[in-house]
């Protein structure tokens, strides 16, 4: 909680500089990579980020819940969410990007996304797994 001015410091400061909103409300985890200078990137207050994500340019991060209330994306530990990506979750309910998952680049995500999955499209479909295996259905 003592924080929080210092977050609301660099949020404005990031905003001015770089078109991004990254609310101080977000809890974030360590290392983690908003690449590009993190240009464009907006993110709801109700968001959690594990250790290790990447998130590249111009990419958003909404949910139709009211700041304070249980439900948040969550990305796990070690996600990578490509350029202009969208990932909404929708009215009062939480997603999740699982740990190790990716997101395409140009992807909207409504649903949550297992743990090791890669996820591509408009929307946004598994394709494979991290390990190598191809998921069925596509």
């Amino acid at each position: 909680m003592g924080l929080r001015l210092p977050a609301r410091g660099v949020k404005t400061w990031n905003y001015m500089l770089h078109k991004c909103l990254l609310p101080a409300e977000a809890e974030v985890g360590e290392e983690i990579v908003l690449d590009h200078y993190a240009l464009g990137v907006v993110m709801h207050p109700q968001v959690k980020i594990g250790d290790r994500c990447r998130i590249y340019h111009h990419v958003t991060l909404a949910a139709e819940s009211v700041i304070g209330s249980e439900h948040f994306i969550i990305l796990g530990n070690d996600v990578t969410i490509g350029a202009h990506s969208i990932v909404v979750a929708r009215s009062n309910t939480s997603l999740t990007i699982g740990d190790g998952a990716m997101l395409g680049a140009g992807s909207v995500l409504t649903k949550s996304i297992p743990a090791g999955e890669v996820w591509a499209g408009n929307p946004a479909k598994p394709i494979e797994r991290r390990d190598g295996l191809v998921v069925s259905g596509n």
